[in-house]
């Protein structure tokens, strides 16, 4: 006797589940282009093979089919790491059929109720810890290192400020460069330090829209036209926004040309480099709330990257060349990770690299710089040339991952038996 199939769900909730995971992976990071694709996947499983989907940056729009009823979704604010987790969980159990449409729909909303695990105190040391990190990588004088953290705990607070008052929430960029900017220049004015403006990158690392704008170049690449550019554009604004509060800290003070230069002070050695990653690693799981069954494999990415990303800078003494190679790591090795095991979301492991390449700390440089009258439009085609070169080396990357999709589910199935 044949098994009985079970009854297929209704039209209404599998459009309302695949709309709302559409949103979510969207607001997890993920490029539209691949949104598109896996909800067409998971439409077809549910028995829905023509599922029409435009996603953008802000809304989804979703269909069943040409002429069926379509519904409009907004995408709500970023995710934390541990819910990007969630959200791609759900989506592999949905695709294996290990969970049904109802119970998606109801792991859904708890994604979005799931609390941080860390009181405020912890993800303020967490920030402090990721600032520190990436001085003791991009500028690390101990002057500039205990800058870079008072400068970070003083962000940290602005964007809890932030999240509580809409008004504060828009001057976030210019408020959080100016305050850091007051520091850095501060601190060179007395003799203290020297390269600030390098100095004051590393705080605001965390609110640099690097990642928007190589993804949007990504999207771009990849055909998706309106949410590239609509990316693009608003990374560029943030950018400017960011750039007015350097600018307006440097009028303030009235310091000299000379603090905008692109100075690197020397440390105490290459041992640096380790702890700073360290750092930035653990600083990552206590802020975002990175999974600790998932810290080794985003450790690994991060140290592959960094050491992809500087044998490109010293082999050819080209940034854009360390930028390629370490964005094509970057790609390829979580992209690999997602293949070969079910638990290590490629997201998850691929987002903390961004904070390392740290792509729009440059096209903040060039932009200050040219605000401040100390640059021109060199400065700003290098910068462009820099985060166009890690978005080719994230296609390049996940291009490369693509082959190994079909041997790494061979292995994995033999594993399993």
């Amino acid at each position: 006797m044949p098994t009985p199939q079970p009854a297929p769900a209704p039209a209404s909730l599998t459009r309302t589940v695949l709309l709302r995971m559409a949103a979510e992976l969207v607001a997890s990071g993920e490029p539209v282009t691949d949104t598109e694709r896996e909800i067409r996947v998971l439409g077809a499983r549910a028995g829905h093979p023509g599922v029409q989907v435009a996603a953008s940056p802000t809304a989804i729009l979703l269909s069943l089919e040409a002429g069926a009823p379509s519904s409009l979704a907004p995408v709500r604010g970023p995710l934390r790491l541990d819910q990007c987790a969630a959200v791609h969980a759900i989506r592999h159990f949905l695709a294996t059929g290990r969970l049904t449409l109802a119970q998606a729909e109801q792991e859904l909303d708890a994604v979005r109720a799931l609390p941080h695990p860390y009181p405020a105190w912890v993800r303020h040391l967490g920030l402090m810890g990721v600032s520190v990190g990436l001085s003791l990588i991009l500028q690390p004088g101990l002057p500039n290192v205990v800058v870079a953290a008072l400068g970070s705990l003083l962000v940290s607070l602005l964007m809890t400020q932030s999240g509580r008052h809409s008004l504060m929430g828009s001057l976030l960029p210019s408020v959080a460069a100016f305050a850091a900017a007051l520091f850095a220049f501060g601190g060179y004015q007395l003799d203290l330090l020297d390269g600030p403006l390098r100095t004051l990158i590393c705080p605001l690392a965390v609110l640099l829209p690097g990642a928007l704008l190589v993804t949007g170049v990504s999207e771009l690449a990849q055909g998706a036209m309106v949410a590239g550019s609509a990316r693009v554009f608003y990374g560029l604004v943030q950018l400017g926004l960011f750039s007015l509060g350097v600018v307006g800290a440097s009028m303030v003070l009235g310091v000299d040309a000379m603090a905008f230069a692109n100075v690197r002070v020397e440390g105490p050695g290459l041992w640096m480099a380790p702890l700073g990653l360290g750092l930035i690693t653990l600083g990552i799981t206590l802020s975002e709330a990175l999974p600790w069954s998932l810290l080794r494999w985003s450790g690994l990415v991060l140290v592959l990257t960094f050491g992809a990303q500087l044998a490109g800078q010293q082999s050819a003494s080209s940034l854009p060349l360390g930028g390629f190679t370490g964005a094509v790591v970057a790609s390829f090795v979580p992209g690999l990770l997602d293949r070969l095991r079910d638990d290590v979301p490629r997201l998850v492991a691929f987002l903390p690299s961004f904070w390392l390449l740290v792509p729009g700390t440059v096209g903040l440089m060039g932009v200050t710089q040219i605000g401040s009258g100390s640059g021109d439009g060199a400065t700003l085609i290098g910068a462009a040339g820099i985060v166009a070169s890690i978005a080719l080396g994230l296609l390049v990357g996940s291009a490369l991952a693509l082959p190994m999709a079909r041997p790494a589910t061979t292995w994995r199935r033999r594993g399993a038996q």
